[in-house]
């Protein structure tokens, strides 16, 4: 399912791909992909405007068209696609944006776990949906993620992965975070000493920013990050652990036996 990172890529994408070009059509292939705007309403409100900036906030994806936005969350399949030539629209294509300049992007999705919708602002959409802080915002920093910590109770992988808490980490990037910061994805979040809380902060950064860096040059995460790693049974790559399997907050978990207390 992408996460942040991969929400990242889409939105620099988007940007170069879609800005600034006025929309002469807006082609909606399957009705089922839309949230709550009906077919026709997403139609008008599109056509002829022009997408002018990009918004990313955890795992949604905002981008403005004036007076309303689009929302984007990509599910397990989504993505974006931009073509020239009709013979390369793709096979899901479920919405298609037309520009007037004779590119088109389509939002894609094969299992149809995303959605496409609108907004009238990123603000009254993380309002509404109660979202937690973005990760990678300024204001994520130390002493916020203390105030986090000190009022939640759970595992720290459940912490990390609870969208109204902190928005657009998922099950792999909270793995590879608490795996960076040694701590065991079911360590108790009260339990945590302050220099643990500040290991998981920085690492939640630092594993983000990494992989939005690498997910834009078209690189996998270095050889000791545990996202090459991950299989029962192997080898850690920082201290030569074994790698187990577990589940957490109903997804497939992997640590470190070994330096995961």
């Amino acid at each position: 399912m992408p996460e942040l990172p991969e929400v990242e890529t889409y939105a620099r994408y988007f940007a170069q791909h879609a800005l600034h070009q006025r929309i002469a059509r807006v082609r909606v292939l399957d009705e089922r992909i839309l949230g709550a705007i009906r077919k026709t309403k997403f139609v008008e409100r599109l056509k002829g405007r022009t997408f002018t900036r990009v918004s990313r906030h955890g795992k949604h994806f905002f981008a403005d068209a004036g007076d309303v936005w689009l929302h984007l969350h990509f599910g397990m399949t989504g993505d974006l696609a931009y073509y020239r030539d009709d013979g390369e629209q793709p096979r899901f294509a479920r919405v298609v944006f037309d520009f007037e300049g004779g590119g088109h992007l389509a939002y894609e999705d094969m299992r149809l776990f995303g959605v496409v919708d609108l907004t009238p602002s990123p603000d009254d959409y993380i309002r509404e949906h109660r979202l937690g802080p973005d990760p990678l915002d300024d204001r994520f920093t130390l002493r916020a993620f203390r105030e986090i910590t000190a009022s939640r109770r759970g595992a720290a992988k459940s912490l990390l992965m609870s969208q109204e808490v902190i928005a657009g980490i998922g099950n792999l990037y909270a793995d590879e975070a608490l795996f960076q910061a040694g701590i065991h994805p079911r360590r108790a979040v009260d339990q945590l000493t302050d220099a643990e809380v500040r290991a998981v902060h920085a690492a939640v950064r630092r594993v983000l920013r990494e992989a939005v860096a690498r997910r834009a040059r078209g690189e996998e995460l270095r050889p000791r990050y545990l996202f090459n790693h991950r299989e029962e049974g192997g080898c850690c790559p920082r201290c030569g652990g074994l790698i187990q399997k577990s589940v957490v907050f109903g997804r497939t978990t992997y640590f470190c036996g070994k330096h995961q207390k």
